[in-house]
């Protein structure tokens, strides 16, 4: 029993440290990776190189898939490619059981030591501080392997357990179930091979039971990977399940194998860690021969998975907005800008939403920078968008691409204005109350949560306005934002004088809060002004066919 004790406890510290490892590696790479991976990955090789790289650096195949999954559902990704990917991202998981289980215990100590002096010493908002997370992690997950190794040797004399593990020994169908319950029990197919490793090595189960239990663990990895993607968008799923297809075959085929050739289990039963070294050659041939399947499996994929005109993207032309073909005409390249900025004011509004929970609770500084990294990230496309537009302003434009040209530059340098007037939000919700640990009032905090709420309402309304062609139906659109625009800074007096009156009572939070609410109210004023600017425009005449140097 104490065995089995030590064993959760030393499960529980390496879901620790590989969760400690992921959220680092994504919060000091996370929007940097993202972007250079849906630059990158133009071919087979290096979409598999890439996967197995990621999934190393984040200890799991599933946080590597739900990235590729993400990337994938914004366009940047075709399903061969993002298949391609997932394949490398499920071999990348195997190589780190094998890694982990070489005896590196001497350096835990040093990269929990070194960890811990940068995440304090550089601060937890910092990459280094980060960065610091990611060693620690590391260092755990060293040390959680020492113990699941210690706590599996007394289990070969357990008199209790070993009626179980005879019967899981004589049953391949138990076995299989054993590692699925350990790869869901950990949410990891990695901690269960290691976990079934050390129990062959301690003789609890022989070699041909520990290879049904890491099928198994197999089994959970790809049921997991589709089941943690089933709320990306049509077009993300696409990937996770070509790869689900492909790992169902080789996996039954590897099954049947293994009922039919006991050879198998004898030739890996004669060398040390044969459960890890059986792991990574699964994975390596399904990985492997994967690549020559791509492109029917993806099809298949894309014919079961449809695209819907709603999920429509044109993540190719964001990608790559300096491509030729997006140069042909000048109306052409002004809608693809008028498509990409339609992309950027909807990741605007996301942002905005996302930065809520700043008002309701105290983040921790990682994932603050993940805010500050996003924000960053959608500003490098507002710049990317003026050099574009400078490229088609030096084409023949009629005057009414000249006005739409001209609008479309006022829009994008409005959003990059309210870009930076969110990081000032961001900032100072940091500084005045994540840091200092305060709160707001409930009244305060739903007044700030309704202002923040009629602010998202104008980025929606921004979006529509974008997204219209008909030059009447916008003005109307315009009409009705700049009219929600002049409610809310009417109201900005009322609110202000319900903060005083709290404040007059004496409560605590308002006093708190008083400069930090009345700052976040004007900013948040700004942004709706930034935004009824980015709307406005003098339309001039739609259809003049006159051509402008």
């Amino acid at each position: 029993m104490q065995s089995l004790i030590h064993m959760a406890g030393g499960i529980a510290l390496l879901l620790w440290g590989a969760y400690m490892v992921k959220t680092g590696m994504l919060r000091t790479f996370g929007v940097a990776l993202k972007d250079f991976l849906s630059v990158r990955l133009k071919n087979r090789a290096i979409a598999m190189a890439s996967g197995t790289t990621l999934a190393s650096l984040l200890q799991s195949s599933t946080a590597a898939t739900l990235i590729v999954a993400s990337i994938q559902a914004e366009g940047f990704l075709t399903t061969n490619m993002a298949f391609a990917t997932i394949l490398g991202a499920d071999f990348g998981s195997a190589l780190m059981t094998r890694v982990l289980t070489f005896d590196l215990s001497f350096l835990s100590p040093l990269l929990i030591f070194i960890g811990t002096c940068l995440f304090f010493m550089r601060k937890a908002d910092t990459r280094q501080g980060q960065f610091g997370r990611i060693l620690i992690g590391l260092g755990i997950i060293m040390l959680a392997l020492s113990l699941i190794v210690a706590a599996t040797m007394p289990l070969r004399t357990s008199t209790e357990l070993a009626p179980l593990f005879l019967e899981i020994s004589h049953s391949p169908i138990l076995a299989v179930l054993l590692g699925l319950c350990l790869g869901f029990g950990c949410f990891s197919s990695l901690a269960a091979v290691i976990i079934t490793s050390g129990l062959v090595t301690a003789g609890v189960i022989p070699v041909s039971t520990g290879l049904w239990v890491a099928l198994g663990a197999d089994i959970e990895s790809t049921i997991l990977a589709l089941m943690t993607t089933m709320t990306a968008s049509r077009i993300g799923r696409r990937g996770p399940v070509a790869n689900t297809m492909w790992r169902t075959v080789t996996l039954s085929f590897t099954a049947l194998l293994l009922a039919t050739c006991p050879f198998i289990a004898e030739g890996f039963g004669t060398i040390p860690d044969s459960v890890i070294y059986f792991h990574v050659t699964l994975n390596l041939i399904i990985s492997g021969t994967g690549l020559f399947i791509i492109k029917p499996f993806a099809r298949i994929a894309d014919r079961i998975i449809p695209e819907k005109k709603a999920d429509a993207k044109t993540g190719g032309e964001a990608a790559d907005l300096f491509a030729k073909e997006n140069l042909i005409s000048s109306g052409m390249s002004l809608n693809v800008a008028r498509t990409e900025l339609q992309r950027i004011t909807g990741d605007v509004r996301n942002f905005w939403h996302d930065i809520e929970i700043m008002l309701r609770i105290n983040p921790a500084d990682g994932e603050i920078l993940i805010l500050h990294d996003r924000g960053n990230y959608i500003n490098q496309r507002t710049s990317t968008m003026t050099r574009y537009l400078g490229l088609v302003m030096r084409g023949q434009l009629t005057t009414a691409e000249a006005i739409e040209w001209q609008y479309l530059k006022n829009a994008n340098g409005s959003i990059k204005v309210a870009l930076n007037t969110i990081d000032r939000i961001i900032t100072v919700i940091m500084n005045e109350k994540c840091r200092k640990n305060r709160s707001f009032t409930p009244d305060g905090l739903k007044e700030l949560q309704a202002l923040h709420h009629r602010v998202g309402v104008c980025l929606e309304q921004l979006a529509m306005i974008l997204a219209e062609k008909d030059l009447e139906k916008r003005r109307a659109l315009c009409n009705t934002l700049n009219n929600e625009r002049e409610a809310i800074l009417r109201d900005s007096y009322e609110l202000t004088l319900r903060h005083m009156e709290r404040v007059s009572r004496g409560l605590s939070g308002a006093i708190d809060t008083s400069a930090l609410h009345l700052e976040l109210q004007s900013l948040f004023n700004r942004v709706v002004g930034i935004i009824g600017s980015a709307a406005s425009m003098d339309y001039g005449t739609p259809n003049d066919p006159e051509p402008q140097g």
